[in-house]
């Protein structure tokens, strides 16, 4: 089950870009990140990264997924 932080902590990735810029921003280390994303996945039930050597990626539906995520920090 996600919670806020969880929530937060993709927004903060997709506005970043990068895991290691987004960990660096949350004060958190990358594999605890990269874990979370893995959850945030979970939790969706879709794809929303690709994933390529050393990164990855929004697919159009995570994209989509940060988009609403982020309307609820408003």
């Amino acid at each position: 089950m996600l919670d806020l932080s969880d929530l937060y902590q993709f927004v903060t990735y997709a506005d970043c870009g990068t895991l290691s810029a987004a960990a660096d921003k949350l004060h958190i280390s990358q594999p605890t990140l990269t874990r979370t994303m893995h959850d945030v996945e979970d939790a969706f039930g879709v794809p929303l990264f690709h994933r390529g050597k050393n990164r990855i990626e929004l697919t159009a539906t995570g994209k989509r997924s940060e988009e609403h995520t982020s309307e609820l920090q408003s």
